[in-house]
């Protein structure tokens, strides 16, 4: 064979190979162990913050209107530590993860829009889905908005990511700070405005616990409402700029090296803890407020600052932990399970809505507003248990969850294994 035909064969094989492969999904080798670490943490601390939203109304994520003693201060702890915390890093993680996607498509000699659009379309799709037929409070689909913006801006550099959600958060912070300061130059007659607000709250609630614990009609009338009016007006007002605001961390810190070992211990370890020193007393002081002091104006608004200002603090400090933990040689059991976790993370995010669901709503249990508080955080170890066991136990069958997996094939159009590959016999 002349030189001349062996070079046009190699070209031609090399040729098909490539068309080949630009036609397959990305293979799931080479994981970055701490994304998946990151990911488990925040799907585990989503449960007990859902919880509440379930089983007793979205307004108790707001101002423990009805609880006291032991019940308010395990709610000033749960909220100081939880709230927004675990939306946070599942918000930067996505960031990260598109950072991490669409690199390894280019790379690989694929178009990541190809890849990508796709993927946040039925995302999208997903989310509508979980909202409309499981729980009102999906954040799905603001993922799948938010990151259709971003994607076309995902080759700005992390400098410039981080000026975007440090502006972002100074937006929602200043505000509260400005309000609380006027606040201080007027006088409330609160008494009897509070009152009248605390029954109107209560009677809602009463409407909406009873509309959910009702049939499967009365469910869909209630969640359908909520749906539409986060889909319509909380998206554009809020919550696209809330997940804008922590995937731009989330990028600024997978293309700082942070997840994939650009950073030192040294580094690492002195930011978790100066980000955890300062956000916590800033959030649990926030909580504290509301838990004990008079429900004024002033105190409030100091309030939500406070906890605001704190969250992303505290929430980027369990990431470095997190991070810091993967890094240890030994790997326990806790911690191949919570990677397992996150490996699955959007099959356990829906699998916790529909059992929060089954738990509390007219077709299952129906014990929503009907046990103490206590008892309803309870129900959150069990199922960070069960959805350990269940994802460990499922991926040493198959490469990717079921939802995973139906996400994969949806995106790509074509038949996507789920069974794992056999390892090959050790060589003698």
């Amino acid at each position: 064979m002349t030189d001349s035909k062996c070079f046009f064969l190699i070209g031609t094989l090399t040729s098909i190979r490539h068309s080949r492969r630009v036609n397959t999904p990305l293979l799931e080798k080479n994981r970055v162990e701490a994304l998946d670490l990151v990911r488990g943490i925040a799907v585990c601390g989503l449960v007990p913050i859902n919880s509440i939203d379930f089983g007793f109304g979205s307004m108790l994520l707001l101002y423990p209107l009805d609880l006291a003693g032991a019940d308010r201060t395990l709610w000033m702890l749960l909220m100081g530590l939880g709230a927004g915390k675990f939306a946070t890093l599942f918000a930067s993680l996505f960031g990260a993860g598109m950072i991490l996607f669409c690199g390894r498509a280019e790379a690989s000699g694929r178009s990541a829009a190809s890849r990508y659009l796709p993927r946040l379309a039925w995302l999208f799709v997903i989310g509508v889905l979980h909202a409309y037929l499981i729980w009102y409070g999906d954040i799905l689909v603001s993922y799948a908005v938010t990151g259709f913006v971003l994607f076309w801006c995902r080759n700005w550099s992390a400098k410039v990511f981080l000026i975007i959600g440090s502006a972002l958060l100074f937006t929602f912070v200043f505000p509260l700070v400005v309000g609380a300061v006027i606040c201080h130059f007027v006088d409330f007659p609160l008494t009897e405005e509070w009152t009248e607000l605390a029954v109107t709250i209560r009677s809602e609630g009463l409407k909406e616990t009873a509309a959910l614990t009702g049939s499967w009609v009365e469910q869909m009338k209630a969640r359908a409402t909520y749906a539409l009016l986060i889909h319509l007006l909380g998206i554009p007002l809020y919550l696209f700029w809330f997940a804008a605001m922590f995937m731009c961390f989330g990028i600024a810190l997978m293309k700082s090296g942070f997840f994939t070992g650009g950073w030192s211990d040294r580094r690492l370890g002195k930011t978790t803890t100066l980000l955890l020193v300062i956000g916590l007393p800033l959030t649990l002081g926030g909580y504290a407020v509301f838990a004990y002091a008079a429900p004024t104006p002033v105190l409030l608004i100091w309030g939500y600052a406070a906890s605001f200002t704190g969250m992303p603090l505290v929430a980027y400090g369990y990431a470095g932990l997190g991070v810091m933990w993967s890094r240890r040689e030994n790997a326990g059991i806790l911690r191949r399970s919570i990677a397992a976790v996150g490996r699955m993370a959007l099959t356990n995010y829906i699998a916790q809505s529909v059992l929060l669901g089954l738990i509390y709503y007219g077709h299952g249990l129906a014990l929503r507003g009907q046990i103490q508080f206590y008892e309803a955080m309870l129900i959150a170890p069990a199922i960070w248990v069960f959805q350990m066991a269940a994802s460990n136990f499922w991926l040493r069958h198959h490469s990717h969850g079921p939802l995973e997996w139906l996400w994969r094939r949806l995106t790509y159009g074509r038949t996507v294994s789920i069974r794992k590959s056999p390892s090959p016999p050790p060589l003698p």
